[in-house]
């Protein structure tokens, strides 16, 4: 009678595990926003690297990628639970992990790629020359990685971590182009392959005046894949499909450059040239990698000037499957 009680038992808890994993989610969303940076999650999209990752672990598993235009549009995603992943900066992530004490962390990183501020204004030769009537365009002020990159720039030059913070305003990347070359702002800070179309088609008048690489003495990553604790321990083998996803695409893109370019320029639309976007995803200046870069560094900056009450280590900000790696 005991015996049988306990194979009932076991039973049970055998079937109980079984629904649960059935229970992970057939669909899910990865928010995103626009350029050559996010080139791998195109990638995924593109060639169905979750379904086929998820199709290994015994799921049945679709995702979409959807690019919801800016830094704060994807923070508020992941935090309205609209989206399972989301792609964004360093700053995006700090500000979620103390906002909602640790629920967020990385699951890898994308990219490491150069913010890169340009100007038209002949005036502007630092970051200590912007002043009343200047605008600065940026995905998202005050909390997107290039407003921190150029708080960082702000304080190391002039000073003041906060001087220009008043010139900036949150403009997704494509608008902050077209408000550049049409005199709009006076200023826009973004990344290939925008920066560089900035520069090429100003007819002269588009200089850079600052590149993140010089700020951080590195280079560091600019982009991170974002999820929350919760999300990684209810589903394991979505998780574990994606990350396994995201990998296989970075691979692809540093192997297959002109393929990668191809599926990019499908996904978004793009006028740029497929030479102009193949030497910029074989720039030595974009690194594409899923060991987080500079994480700490961001972190230690925005605690000193205020912006986060806590000093975190880049390993605390992370899932526990990168913490063992070369990361800083």
């Amino acid at each position: 009678m005991e015996r049988s009680r306990i194979a009932g038992a076991l039973a049970l808890c055998f079937f109980a595990g079984a629904g649960a994993a059935q229970a992970e989610p057939a669909h899910i969303s990865i928010g995103i926003q626009t350029g050559i940076a996010y080139v791998p999650l195109h990638v995924m999209a593109a060639q169905h690297l979750i379904e086929k990752q998820g199709k290994k672990l015994g799921l049945t598993l679709t995702a979409d990628v959807k690019n919801l235009g800016q830094t704060g549009l994807v923070r508020d995603a992941l935090i309205a639970g609209q989206i399972e992943f989301g792609v964004a900066g360093p700053p995006t992530l700090l500000t979620l992990y103390e906002k909602t004490r640790g629920a967020f962390r990385t699951a890898d990183s994308v990219v490491a790629i150069p913010a890169l501020l340009n100007t038209t204004n002949p005036k502007i030769r630092s970051v200590c020359d912007f002043s009343s009537g200047d605008k600065i365009a940026l995905p998202t002020v005050k909390s997107s990685a290039q407003a921190v990159i150029l708080q960082m720039a702000s304080k190391a030059r002039c000073g003041d971590a906060f001087r220009n913070d008043r010139f900036t305003v949150s403009m997704p990347h494509p608008d902050g182009y077209n408000a550049l070359m049409t005199g709009t702002v006076s200023a826009h800070m973004t990344a290939p392959p925008y920066s560089t179309a900035e520069v090429r088609n100003g007819k002269g008048k588009v200089r850079q005046v600052l590149s993140s690489y010089d700020v951080m003495k590195s280079k560091a990553t600019l982009l991170l894949l974002i999820t929350s604790d919760a999300f990684r321990s209810a589903n394991p083998r979505t998780y574990r499909a994606v990350r396994e996803a995201l990998e296989e695409a970075e691979i692809f893109v540093r192997t297959h450059p002109k393929a990668a370019a191809a599926i990019y320029m499908k996904a978004e639309k793009t006028r740029e040239s497929e030479s102009d976007i193949v030497a910029q995803l074989t720039s030595r200046d974009v690194v594409y990698g899923t060991t987080p870069q500079g994480l700490g560094q961001f972190a230690r900056f925005m605690n000193e000037i205020g912006t986060l009450k806590k000093l975190y280590g880049w390993q605390e900000l992370c899932m526990p499957e990168l913490r063992s790696r070369p990361g800083s």
